[in-house]
């Protein structure tokens, strides 16, 4: 059944049909499910009939909260990963003596929240260094303590694949009264996301990577005990009681929050764009995600390998399994060229830091890896 699947997935994705598809890191492909929940839209719109629609945005909560093992009272629709963060780092209540906590070369999504904060409110920000590209607990635990109210982590480096220990860091976090919120965009459809054995406050995602499906479609994660404990830091009429529109008027006298997690939504959810991200998760849910992380460490370790015997062997990547993910970073020399002449020849990857960015999904094959090394040993 799965290389039957995988075979299916792949011949139905015009992109993948075309191209040497290796760059998930930054962006999906397009998928045949994916166009057509395209074209149905297309179709619901014509017909001015939208609750088709409108209940797959509801049932891509439902995949979302099992991908990460939560609740779906528990998930919030925001534009992107950066809302999420901005809410969370919005949420908390700062003095004089607080600190913020960030790993120094974390996603933008996630460094600029604290260094706001600190241009805005003189929050102190204390940023965590790496050892040899490795973002490890004892390096956060020397840079959080009672004064920390929040600490900001991605659960996969963008830039260099490593995989945190995220239980453990949100156990430091806890341990000395602060918060946590998780950036899991790396991570979210190919590895396993477990929000509760985790135990973090917040998490914040978006869909238009490992989760196959279009950009400005969101996820925010709060645990539940978190929900009423705060107020909204941002206003917007989906989080408020509105009152009834025939009157006409809404109720535009006083301001009161509708229940649940909904009162943090400060943005009108596109059905387009959430049934579009349903289909991508589909996808996912379909082959089940621990499959999919087997399958994407098992594509991984065929690159590595294969990446060595072409004399590459300058990882930015840390090549243990256990903090490894579908992020593969190989330092190149000219590598913003070299990228660009195999984006001309169809192999699609990213530059990053010095380095090619390569980043197979679980239905990426040897071929695509081979095809690769070819590319390359033809440039180098």
């Amino acid at each position: 059944m799965n290389s039957d699947y995988i075979s299916k997935i792949r011949e139905d994705s015009p992109t993948i049909r075309k191209k040497t598809f290796l760059n998930h890191a930054a962006r999906s492909p397009l998928h045949g499910r994916v166009a057509e929940a395209i074209d149905k839209y297309k179709e619901c719109w014509g017909k001015f009939d939208f609750e088709e629609t409108n209940q797959k945005k509801k049932d891509a909560i439902v995949k979302f909260s099992k991908l990460i093992n939560a609740s779906e009272d528990e998930i919030l629709f925001t534009p992107d990963v950066t809302a999420g963060s901005r809410l969370a780092a919005n949420l908390i209540e700062y003095d004089k003596d607080s600190n913020i906590v960030c790993y120094w070369n974390d996603y933008v999504a996630q460094v600029y929240q604290a260094l706001f904060l600190r241009k805005t409110k003189g929050i102190e920000y204390r940023p965590v260094p790496d050892k040899k590209n490795k973002v490890l607990p004892e390096e956060f635990a020397e840079k959080i303590d009672e004064n920390t109210k929040l600490v900001l982590l991605s659960h996969v480096q963008w830039l260099s694949g490593f995989k945190a220990d995220v239980e453990e860091i949100a156990k430091i976090a806890h341990e000395n009264g602060a918060m946590i919120v998780v950036d899991s965009i790396q991570s979210s459809g190919a590895m396993v996301n477990d929000v509760k054995k985790w135990d973090v406050d917040f998490l914040t995602c978006g869909t238009a990577k490992w989760l196959l499906g279009p950009n400005q479609a969101g996820w925010f994660y709060m645990k539940k005990e978190h929900i009423k404990e705060f107020d909204p830091p941002f206003a917007g009429y989906h989080g408020i009681e509105i009152g009834n529109r025939d009157e006409p008027y809404w109720n535009v006298n006083e301001m009161v929050y509708v229940d649940g997690i909904c009162k943090y939504m400060d943005v009108n959810p596109s059905d387009f764009l959430y049934s579009i991200a349903d289909s991508g998760m589909s996808i996912i849910q379909d082959y089940g995600i621990e499959n999919v992380e087997k399958r994407i460490l098992k594509i991984t370790d065929y690159l590595i390998e294969e990446l060595q015997k072409i004399g590459c062997n300058d990882f930015l990547t840390p090549l243990d399994r256990e903090t490894r993910s579908g992020v593969i970073n190989v330092k190149i020399p000219n590598n913003v060229d070299i990228s660009k002449k195999l984006r001309d020849n169809n192999i699609i990857l990213s530059s990053r830091y010095g380095g090619l960015r390569i980043s197979p999904h679980f239905y990426s094959i040897e071929e695509d890896v081979d095809n690769l090394i070819l590319g390359l040993k033809n440039l180098l």
